[in-house]
């Protein structure tokens, strides 16, 4: 109160200090007019404005201040409730945090590659309810069903093994707390749930069937790895032995060796219909979440969104403006400029504002612009019609066919990403460092393809024209890597009679990395693999 008493004196004071200020120049005004009136032959040399139209400008001006002053008081706060309807799909992440889940024959470990690889994507998830359960000899639910990734972070980054008392890994008993969430969530009919586990430990339990989309994600290797664990009382750490106690040594005789059960995981997936994916070192199942999502048939969510209006002053605000632009145009009439000349020029604005109001001083430039926007905000669909507008006014411009080869390929269209990029590499017009960006997708775009090895001579083209592109270098190890996996890692993805033979592997890829082996010799697996902190990357680097 006492705020509005302080504007309120202040306002009165300024309106007052104004009158008084006009006051004077009329009465100097009204003297002037009448010292020419008295004297005839100085008439053109005293320059006096006309009294009525100087009276009635002040007044404009007068009302103008006032209104504007008022207006602060007739401001009033109200809150609007807003429902707003958006299209969603329920995802629950069921996460093993039994021991076994902190074995290294996945680096660092078998949980932090799926923390890893889940704040990854999380980005891509925006828009859609995420919930986690964990599991181990219990279950409890960790993170609630909420459309706030920033929290769904929070929860992720703080999984871990020691989250759940009781030891063991019982799977029947999370599944029924996934489907009692499902339950209450009914009018839900796009529900995926993703289970990740390393199968170890699955006792032969009656598991129950789970509504809606079902994925597995396997994390371990048949050959398996010890298990390192650090007591976070004690902070005394090492490698889990068979009579539960902690070694310091890898090598000592009585460790524990946990092994990922891959038919526990496959028999999972195909009694709900689901699919299986191994994601210790590739993100094919990443992939499949992506897919899945913008496949499935999304529920219409609605949000109830609270925020204060301030109304009230704005009929006041209107006025002092209007007034304010009417004092403006009373000045033309007290200049010796003729008054044709401004009724001319307010003419030609009116009918002129309309039309300047639409004009752009660079379309094509402004339509990118929109087009790159739309693109970051994952709406590529908006994206690609902006850089359609944009190629009315920039001909050929191989920096804009990259930015459609780039929409392209997020919406799928892989064969029309592929030409552009193409396209980009034989311009004329094209600089080295966009040729090597282009270069670079081609071989991302090979890469989903299954392609490998045009996605190899892609990267290594990237290299040659761009050696410090670390991106290439982490793809072709990642590629030449998994060249080198067992084939009981990829079985499940083998046709039988497409299985090599034990001679054509070890020379197949001596063939295919000979350039990227010559690249890749100053540099380590450590160096590229690893980051500051000792933990590792994401192997699969196709974003």
């Amino acid at each position: 109160m006492t705020n509005l008493n302080s504007i309120a004196i202040l306002s009165l004071l300024c309106i007052f200090i104004w009158i008084v200020a006009f006051t004077v120049k009329l009465y100097i005004n009204g003297k002037a007019n009448s010292f020419k009136e008295n004297h005839p032959n100085l008439k053109d040399r005293i320059y006096t404005s006309d009294t009525k139209i100087y009276l009635l400008r002040i007044l404009c001006f007068l009302l103008a201040l006032f209104f504007a002053f008022y207006s602060l008081f007739k401001t009033k706060s109200t809150e609007i409730e807003s429902i707003k309807e958006f299209e969603s799909a329920d995802i629950l992440f069921v996460v093993d945090v039994s021991l076994s889940m902190n074995a290294i024959d996945v680096r660092p470990n078998r949980l932090k590659r799926f923390q890893d690889l889940a704040l990854r994507i999380l980005p891509s998830l925006k828009g859609n309810r995420i919930g986690i359960i964990v599991f181990a000899g219990q279950s409890f639910s960790f993170c609630p069903l909420t459309s706030d990734i920033t929290a769904v972070s929070d929860y992720i980054q703080a999984l871990g093994v020691e989250m759940v008392g009781a030891k063991g890994t019982d799977l029947a008993v999370a599944l029924e707390r996934a489907n009692n969430i499902r339950k209450k969530n009914n009018n839900i009919s796009s529900q995926i749930t993703i289970i990740v586990s390393d199968g170890e430990d699955h006792e032969n339990q009656n598991l129950p069937s789970i509504a809606g989309e079902v994925m597995v994600w396997g994390i371990g290797t048949l050959e398996g790895g010890l298990i390192e664990y650090r007591d976070p009382g004690t902070g005394r750490g090492g490698y889990v032995t068979m009579d539960a106690g902690i070694s310091d040594s890898p090598m000592a005789p009585n460790l524990l060796i946990s092994k990922m059960n891959l038919e526990k995981l496959e028999a999972i997936a195909d009694q709900n219909n689901g699919s299986y994916y191994n994601v210790s070192f590739e993100a094919e199942g990443a992939y499949a979440l992506l897919d899945t999502i913008q496949s499935t048939k999304k529920n219409k969510i609605q949000s109830i969104e609270r925020f204060k209006n301030e109304d009230g002053a704005h009929p006041f605000l209107i006025a002092a403006i209007c007034f304010l632009f009417l004092e403006r145009i009373l000045i033309f009439f007290m200049q010796k400029i003729p008054t044709n000349i401004y009724l001319t020029i307010l003419l030609i604005i009116s009918f002129g504002w309309g039309r300047l109001e639409a004009w752009e001083l660079d379309p094509g430039g402004n339509s990118i612009d929109r087009g790159v926007k739309s693109y970051h905000n994952k709406n590529y669909n908006e994206s690609q019609k902006e850089f359609e507008k944009a190629k009315e006014y920039i001909k050929d411009d191989p920096k804009l066919i990259y930015n459609e080869s780039a929409v392209a390929y997020q919406l799928g269209r892989y064969k029309e990403a592929k030409e552009l990029s193409e396209k980009i590499l034989s311009h004329p017009n094209a600089d080295k460092d966009l040729k090597a960006k282009a270069s670079f997708n081609l071989g991302n775009i090979y890469a989903r393809l299954g392609d490998r090895k045009n996605a190899l001579k892609s990267y290594t083209d990237t290299l040659e024209m761009n050696p410090d592109h670390l991106a290439a270098k982490k793809n072709i190890e990642h590629l030449t890597k998994k060249k080198e996996q067992s084939p009981n890692q990829n079985r499940k993805n083998n046709e039988p009679n497409q299985e090599p033979s034990q001679n054509n592997k070890q020379e197949k890829p001596k063939e295919d990395k000979s350039d990227a082996e010559r690249i890749l010799d100053p540099f380590s697996g450590d160096t590229i693999l690893k980051n500051k902190k000792g933990g590792s990357f994401d192997n699969e680097k196709f974003w």
